[in-house]
């Protein structure tokens, strides 16, 4: 009997410490700030997840090939080339822009010359010790040929000559497997076929529904050769022309 009163009153004062801590908080504002500061705390963490889910998306979530179209080996792909600077390419306005009908018929790699090396306009110099003395090279290096057909639309608007010119200059690059691409030092054209004319060396002109071929040059090194995706660029920044990426080899699978 004894012990249950002993525990009772133990009880009794057990609850009194606590409502008098409770009333003493109360008096302070202690509970009332915790009170509000908690779903501030909640908030706080909410938004700190979603700041994280955005940088997450942000750095890591990378836009399909930067949102170009792709082109497979051998597809016919268009390049929309702008014609006048004073009016802007509109892809629903027809009068601001020609076409250019393109398809990669071939990529040759080899370490062989078996080309014209004077329709390389730059891109030995520094490549001495890896070439024989036919311009073979022994190592290090291979020779990329790109070949395209290319026929100027029909319907295309009638404009003076250089803007009758398809670029020889495309860059070649690395594409990843996130869609984004990477320059090569080597990535310039370094020449290629077309014939000289009086726009230049670099362009090659066209009549309207004319076909014709032209041979891109490239000196590319083993690693990009044996490991990456090689694309060809078909839009030149502060350029007229708008085109796609379009892909010219692939790494042999191990």
């Amino acid at each position: 009997m004894k012990k249950k009163i002993k525990s009772a009153v133990i009880s009794i004062v057990v609850i009194a410490v606590l409502l008098l801590a409770i009333l003493t908080g109360v008096k302070n504002g202690t509970i009332d700030k915790l009170t509000k500061e908690m779903p501030t705390l909640a908030t706080s963490q909410t938004e700190t997840e979603k700041s994280a889910v955005n940088v997450n998306r942000d750095s890591t979530e990378s836009k399909t090939y930067q949102e170009i179209e792709i082109a497979e080996y051998g597809e016919e792909f268009e390049i929309k080339r702008e014609i006048d600077i004073n009016r802007k390419y509109d892809e629903n306005d027809r009068t601001t822009y020609n076409i250019f009908h393109v398809r990669i018929n071939d990529c040759k790699i080899s370490r062989q010359c078996d080309f014209d090396i004077n329709r390389l306009d730059f891109g030995l110099q520094n490549k001495k010790e890896s070439l024989d003395e036919n311009n073979n090279f022994i190592s290090d290096f291979y020779y990329t040929t790109v070949e395209l057909e290319i026929t100027k639309d029909i319907d295309d608007n009638d404009v003076m000559d250089y803007m009758n010119v398809f670029q020889t200059t495309w860059p070649i690059l690395k594409l990843n497997g996130d869609g984004t691409t990477q320059s090569f030092k080597t990535s310039a054209c370094v020449g290629s076929d077309a014939e000289t004319n009086q726009i230049g060396k670099t362009n090659f002109s066209f009549e309207k529904g004319e076909t014709r071929t032209l041979t891109l040059y490239y000196i590319l090194s083993d690693e990009e050769v044996e490991n990456d995706k090689l694309v060809i660029s078909f839009s030149l920044k502060n350029s007229p022309f708008i085109g796609p990426l379009a892909i010219v080899h692939e790494p042999e699978a191990n």
